[in-house]
């Protein structure tokens, strides 16, 4: 499910939710589950006042206790029941907060089945997303909310058992006037056009579904509908929008059709009678055949793409197949989150699909924890942060990690044999586990362990290789480490892959088994290795992010994500590099230093093969910041640096170095660049002196007025100077950059920055720094 709330900034912090319009919603057990199981709803919307927002409804609702019971459970909130009949007798009942309560009369057991009629009007409850809204005229619900607590919002427009593994079928009717249109799930089984000028829209629904997937939708609305060949049937397609709206259709859904086709390869048949999605003033909402979409995401063009993708991905993660608890949220929003991303792999180029999921890992590993208050396991996730980042992000890398742990032949399968094998039901991560673990014979009770019953991420790297020849043949012995991102644990039944590179760039990969913190794999090579790299394909979504690439001529190389620059100064010829930032502390010193702390976060490691005579500089950044240096750097006495060693064998030193900064922001460049790892770490003036000469600085401060800043700032320097200013958020992202051409000055406006602390550098043509200062906004 996802919401597309570009225009509502302020929910960003509740949620973060809108930075990739994600709606994270959840689920609780009914008060009315224990005692009945609903099997049949249809619900009449007999009038939609527009104005007044109030409808005027019937549902009858047919059920069967759970166990020997006269008085019926149901929930309804916010509107007011005027009679309730069953076999055509009224009967009585109370309301209390969310819980009607029906008195029968007599004692019904677990095999009666009996129907209600209950009679309702009033205006219905909605918060800022969730429940059944009126916006002009149009009118519709979204089946759950992220205010409410219980998030399952089916009562707030029928009387129901509002609970997600209660799965009934459903009639809708909806009756407006005649120049109107009523939408709900399943297909169209009739209209019926009355003597008064209005008309009733009939849906059946024949698959069963939890309350939160049913749906009404009530407007002016223009129809788009084509079909789709499906793999089993041909399945009509309906777009319904506002008129202003239907010429945008064609740009917005351009590739439906080749989407349902993907997903059915990879997944199954289609599961539901129609693929629907109808505009709506705000959502989005996976609702069976009847997905409520923003009409801010019908644009014309394929921006929200993605969105599209998400919500009818759900058809069979979520709908088809319903994660069993709030805990296991992960297995509806996880796996779609997946698919948005995947569906590039088969529709753009395998390519596109690695590139934004590595994107969103990197992101994984340096904000989650934060946005989710902690490190998380996929499983049972606290109430507060179960539909967050971890939830939905991770999720994804998580599925993607387990789809190369199977390889994509065996996980598609096993998936589409799971899909079937759950349809129409509810499973939990335990029940996906075992059902993988049968169906490919392969133990995942490790996997699971690891990557869905932990918080935090593996982290996986090769500490050496070491080669022997014989005969043309070498023979390696690969060593690997294991640690763990966030949280104490050692992974086992692992798998990885390795790639050998050669002299002449030959690569060779290979996939190493392994357990615990250390292990050793001999490979054979047709070719001397001269290093090796883990998972060169980015298919384990441990706690690294890498980079590599070819290097051709001298000038600069930036690597955000890295948080690194290196400047090439001298090249003869091309350079194969691989940059690596281990999201893992650095192995400790071999001898301790009085007053030298090593970063207990993060650190680099450069790999290459470079010719003779190239000489590079590397440009390192460091903040106090939570998502990167803010357990390292804890006060003005600290005095960062950056330590390299060689390889694993060798201690860590200080080598030639600038920093470029503040003690709290900036960076460090090494002077002599070259092969072999990189951390950084601080200095404690209080132990070794606030003289410290083991690190050259180079202080020049820009004036910033005013500072802290509301609104415009002037940012000053002391000569005219040709060059660019830069201002650089706390996680290091270049929020401003612009060309100063022999000017002393400039103007910046700071209204839209995000409260906080930034980091501005005056650069010249060069790419010397030549001045900077932190920023205070306010």
């Amino acid at each position: 499910m996802k919401y597309f709330f570009a225009f509502l900034l302020l929910l960003f912090l509740t949620s973060r939710l809108s930075a990739q319009c994600n709606h994270r919603h959840g689920f609780a057990h009914s008060a009315a589950a224990d005692s009945v199981d609903a099997l049949h709803y249809i619900i009449h919307l007999q009038a939609i006042d527009f104005t007044a927002k109030t409808i005027q409804a019937e549902t009858t609702v047919r059920l069967r206790p759970k166990l020997a019971i006269s008085t019926i459970p149901l929930e309804l909130k916010a509107l007011q029941v005027s009679a309730v009949f069953m076999d055509q007798q009224p009967l009585s009942f109370t309301q209390s907060g969310d819980m009607l309560h029906i008195m029968t009369g007599q004692l019904f057991h677990p095999n009666d089945t009996l129907e209600l009629t209950i009679h309702y009007s009033g205006q219905p409850f909605h918060e800022s997303w969730g429940g059944f809204h009126f916006s002009g005229n149009y009118a519709f619900n979204l089946g759950v909310g992220f205010e409410s607590d219980p998030h399952n919002l089916g009562k707030a427009w029928f009387p129901c058992v509002d609970d997600f593994q209660d799965r009934a079928t459903y009639e809708v009717l909806i009756t407006l006037p005649e120049q109107m249109t009523g939408i709900a799930g399943g297909f169209l089984a009739d209209t019926t056009h009355h003597a008064n000028g209005n008309i009733t829209w009939h849906w059946n629904l024949v698959q069963p579904v939890p309350t939160y997937l049913a749906s009404a939708a009530a407007g002016t609305y223009a129809l788009s509908a084509s079909i789709f060949n499906g793999m089993e049937q041909n399945i009509p397609i309906t777009i319904y929008t506002r008129p202003i709206d239907s010429l945008k259709v064609a740009g917005s859904f351009a590739n439906l059709q080749q989407i349902a086709a993907i997903f059915e390869n990879r997944f199954g048949a289609y599961p539901f009678d129609r693929i629907g999605y109808t505009g709506t003033a705000i959502g989005a909402m996976e609702h069976v055949c009847n997905i409520s979409y923003p009409n801010s995401a019908i644009s014309g063009n394929l921006t929200s793409e993605y969105l599209l993708t998400h919500e009818l991905s759900h058809m069979w993660f979520g709908n088809l197949v319903t994660c069993a608890d709030a805990g296991d949220m992960w297995l509806n929003e996880g796996w779609a989150t997946f698919c948005q991303y995947f569906f590039k792999h088969d529709l753009y180029s395998p390519d596109i699909y690695r590139n934004e999921m590595n994107a969103n890992h990197f992101d994984i590993l340096k904000n989650a924890h934060i946005v989710d208050g902690s490190y998380l396991a996929l499983k049972n996730v606290p109430t507060n942060y179960t539909y967050g980042t971890t939830v939905y992000d991770k999720g994804a890398t998580v599925v993607h990690t387990l789809m190369n742990y199977l390889g994509q032949e065996v996980f598609f399968d096993a998936v589409k044999a799971y899909l079937q094998t759950y349809a129409y039901q509810h499973a939990s991560s335990e029940n996906l586990r075992d059902f993988l673990t049968n169906h490919t014979g392969l133990d995942m009770g490790p996997f699971f362990d690891t990557w869905v019953f932990t918080p935090g991420t593996p982290h996986f790297s090769i500490d050496s290789i070491h080669t022997t020849a014989e005969n043309g043949n070498y023979t390696t012995t690969v060593h690997l480490k294991q640690k763990h991102k966030g949280y104490n644990h050692i992974s086992t039944n692992n798998i990885l892959e390795i790639t050998f590179i050669g002299a002449g760039w030959q690569l060779h990969t290979d996939t190493v088994h392994f357990s615990g913190q250390t292990a050793v794999s001999t490979k054979q090579l047709d070719f001397e290795p001269l290093f090796a790299m883990a998972d060169y394909y980015d298919k384990t979504a441990d706690a690294t992010t890498d980079i590599s690439g070819v290097i051709r001529s001298t000038g600069e190389l930036s690597l955000p994500t890295l948080n690194t620059k290196i400047f090439v100064d001298a090249l003869t010829d091309s350079a194969f590099y691989r940059m690596t930032h281990h999201w893992a502390a650095p192995d400790s010193l071999k001898t301790a230093v009085n007053g030298l702390r090593l970063s207990p976060y993060r650190h680099w490691e450069f790999k290459g093969i470079f010719p003779q005579n190239t000489t590079m500089r590397g440009r390192f950044f460091y903040a106090n910041s939570s998502t990167l240096d803010g357990s390292l750097i804890l006060s003005e006495q600290d005095s960062v640096v950056v330590l390299y060693r060689e390889n694993p064998a060798a201690d860590w030193a200080m080598v030639p170095q600038t920093r470029e900064g503040l003690w709290n922001i900036g960076y460090v460049v090494i002077h002599d660049f070259k092969p072999g790892q990189y951390t950084l770490a601080v200095w404690d003036k209080q132990l070794v002196g606030a003289t410290d000469l083991r690190l050259q600085t180079n202080i020049n401060y820009l004036t910033i007025e005013p500072n802290p800043v509301t609104d415009e700032m002037a940012i000053k320097w002391n000569d005219s100077q040709d060059g660019f200013l830069s201002i650089i958020d706390s996680t290091g992202k270049i929020i401003f950059q612009q060309a100063v051409i022999q000017s002393g000055s400039l103007v910046v406006d700071a209204r839209n920055w995000a409260k906080g602390w930034y980091f501005a550098e005056l650069r010249n043509k060069n790419d010397q720094m030549i001045g900077y200062q932190k920023i205070i906004k306010q």
